[in-house]
């Protein structure tokens, strides 16, 4: 009997070949399953916080079985870090879109104020306290994140806008930055803030224009007015 090998090879690179295809397939499937979720889950932390969302709501709301979700997430902490890697990600990506599209300091500053003006009227304020408090380790990655990126980016800002002449140049860009984080995190404190008394959105935009107008130049408040349509004299 002779065996032709040409056909057995060609047949083993075709078969091979329709298994990396059917893997990668399933791949991106599953791929697609997990971002969903992720997606969802967001929608679900950010308007209940995480506290009160079981597995079983995630399941419900997903229309999807507890053991698909199981597939793809370990347990619910792993559903809440994959929350908040993406979450700040995106804050990440915004702020920086923001920096980039700007055509000054002040509108770079504005872009950012109504971004987080949107964000915060759609957020429950349980969330933070949540993560604070159930999910440490999640919080964690929003403490790196506000003292190494949140931090150097305010300090770019804070030089761009001495650059362009709207910030004083006697400031310490280190010094406020590190201020402008404490207020941000501050805004957030339902002890001092306790809800429904204030708004977490008017509380932080309160904090922003008592720190913009305090390092702005008189340059810097004249076009901060203008594009608010605010008009006073300034001497």
């Amino acid at each position: 009997m002779i065996i032709n090998f040409t056909i057995l090879e060609t047949f083993f690179i075709l078969f091979v070949s329709d298994i990396q295809n059917v893997s990668y397939v399933c791949c991106v499937i599953m791929e697609d399953v997990k971002n969903e979720i992720i997606e969802k889950c967001c929608g679900l932390f950010i308007k209940y916080g995480t506290k009160s969302i079981t597995m079983d709501d995630i399941a419900r709301e997903l229309s999807m079985s507890k053991k698909t979700i199981y597939q793809h997430f370990s347990d619910k902490e792993d559903i809440v870090r994959a929350f908040v890697n993406q979450f700040v990600e995106l804050q990440r990506k915004h702020m920086y879109e923001a920096q980039s599209n700007s055509e000054n300091v002040i509108d770079e500053l504005l872009k950012n104020t109504e971004h987080m003006k949107l964000m915060l009227n759609s957020m429950n304020p349980s969330l933070v306290f949540d993560l604070k408090k159930y999910h440490p380790k999640c919080w964690n990655v929003f403490v790196d994140f506000k003292s190494n990126s949140v931090y150097d980016f305010i300090c770019e800002t804070i030089k761009r806008g001495i650059t362009e002449g709207y910030f004083r140049k006697e400031i310490n860009p280190q010094i406020l930055s590190k201020m402008r984080m404490e207020q941000i995190e501050l805004a957030f404190n339902t002890e001092i803030f306790p809800v429904p008394e204030f708004n977490a959105s008017n509380v932080h935009i309160a904090f922003f224009e008592h720190f913009i107008y305090g390092i702005a130049t008189i340059k810097g408040h004249k076009l901060l007015n203008k594009y608010k349509q605010i008009t006073e004299d300034e001497e």
